[in-house]
């Protein structure tokens, strides 16, 4: 690994059986990757400095993710981790 390398390996550790942590776990590993939370509602709304921005939509843990050209793509609160916070880097590291 040199040190111009980026990558990002984040540890994503599944809730017990029961317990409820809301999207606390995208937030957590969306903070690990440079996103920063929204002044007004931290823990729900969390910003990239590429124009992603991804919100928690509604108390069943909904949430939305808007890409920096213009595409709003919705998971359901049943939507794995991994797979929304794959999404949320993928739009905020668009290849070209």
């Amino acid at each position: 690994m040199t040190t111009n390398d980026r990558r990002l390996h984040l540890v994503i550790d599944q809730p017990e059986p029961g317990d409820w942590l809301g999207r606390l776990d995208v937030v957590e590993a969306l903070e690990a990757a440079g996103w920063t939370g929204d002044a007004e509602v931290p823990l729900s709304i969390l910003r990239h400095p590429s124009g992603a921005v991804w919100a928690v939509t509604n108390e069943s843990d909904d949430s939305c993710l808007g890409c920096p050209n213009g595409t709003v793509i919705e998971f359901p609160g049943s939507t794995p981790t991994v797979v929304v916070v794959a999404a949320c880097l993928a739009a905020a590291h668009p290849t070209t």
